[in-house]
C-alpha cells in the first residue's frame, strides 16, 4: 500500500487555504488542485509498504508522540517547485522548520531501521496545494499566508490514486504532548 507519515491541519484552516485560491481554479487552466480535505504538510513519504511493515510504523509514530511536544506553525509565502514562476508544483511555506525538522530526522533515522530509504532531498516542510501539468506560461501572484495552527496530530495516510485525484485514508493518528 501507498503511505506517507503528514502534519494534519485543522480543517478551519484547510477551507481558507482552499478557498485562497478560488480566482486561479477558476481561471487557470491544466491545473490539478488539491482537495481541501488532502492538505497536510508531508514528513516522510514512505512509498508501497507491505502490510506487515504498518504495525512498525504505527511504534515509531507512538515514539514520536512521546518524544515530541505540539508547537504552533506559522504559514509563509506562497512558492513553487522549481519556482514560482512555470511551477510543477504550488505550495505555501511553513515555519518553524526547526521543528518539523527534528521530527522529520527522527522519523527518517528510525524508518530506515526497517528497511525504508531516506530521502536523496533536501527536507522543505511545505503544503502543496497544487500540480500543475501543462506548464506552458502558467505563472502565480505571490500571496502571504499569515495563519497559524497548532501542529498537535501527526497521522499515517494510505494513498489511493484515483483518475480524478488521490484518496487519503487515515491508517493511525498520534497526538503530540501539550507544549
Amino acid at each position: 500500500m501507498r503511505t506517507f507519515i503528514a502534519i494534519d491541519i485543522p480543517m478551519e484552516l484547510r477551507e481558507k487555504i482552499y478557498s485562497a485560491f478560488d480566482n486561479e481554479r477558476q481561471r487557470i487552466k491544466g491545473v490539478k488542485w488539491v482537495e481541501k480535505e488532502n492538505l497536510h504538510i508531508t514528513l516522510k513519504f514512505l512509498g508501497e509498504i507491505e502490510e506487515e511493515k504498518v504495525k512498525e510504523i504505527g511504534k515509531i509514530l507512538d515514539e514520536v508522540s512521546n518524544k515530541f511536544k505540539s508547537f504552533e506553525v506559522s504559514l509563509g509565502e506562497l512558492g513553487g517547485f522549481p519556482q514560482l514562476k512555470n511551477p510543477r508544483v504550488l505550495w505555501i511555506g511553513v515555519s518553524p522548520s526547526e521543528k518539523i525538522e527534528e521530527i522529520f530526522n527522527f522519523i527518517e533515522e528510525r524508518v530506515e531501521r526497517i528497511g525504508i530509504e531516506k530521502e536523496e532531498r533536501k527536507f522543505h516542510p511545505h503544503i502543496t496545494v497544487a500540480r500543475i501539468k501543462e506548464r506552458k506560461g502558467v505563472s502565480f501572484e505571490n500571496k502571504k499566508f499569515n495563519d497559524k495552527f497548532k501542529a498537535n496530530r501527526i497521522v499515517l495516510f494510505k494513498s489511493d490514486l484515483r483518475p480524478e485525484g488521490p484518496i487519503y485514508t487515515q491508517i493511525k493518528e498520534v497526538k503530540l504532548k501539550d507544549g
